[in-house]
């Protein structure tokens, strides 16, 4: 079962609306460090993800990366929710290259 998808868009109207929404870039260290969405978590993918504890489970988790189709975000859903029981979590349709496609704000470090 795959993981829901979010647009950049919908994302983006809910970081206005100052919703409740923790934002986890899925990238490598050095590819968060030289650009992320603002506010965003690292929490790098892994073949086999252990302890998971920096991701809440009570908030809805929209996990990205820099892939063409979302394939690390997306493999780092499935195991949090098979693994760890995570239900409210969705991938960032288009991911980091839309989102900075669009003029969104990024950060860096």
């Amino acid at each position: 079962v795959k993981a829901p998808r979010i647009t950049v868009e919908e994302l983006k109207k809910m970081m206005d609306e100052a919703a409740t929404v923790v934002i986890v870039d899925t990238n490598e260290e050095m590819n968060y460090k030289m650009k992320h969405i603002k506010g965003a978590i690292h929490f790098p993918w892994a073949k086999v993800i252990r302890q998971p504890d920096p991701l809440p489970k009570d908030k809805l988790l929209v996990l990205y990366c820099g892939c063409i189709g979302e394939e690390a975000s997306e493999d780092v859903a499935q195991q949090l929710m098979k693994d760890y029981g995570y239900k409210n979590i969705k991938v960032l349709d288009g991911g980091l290259m839309r989102w900075i496609k669009l003029g969104y704000p990024v950060e860096t470090g």
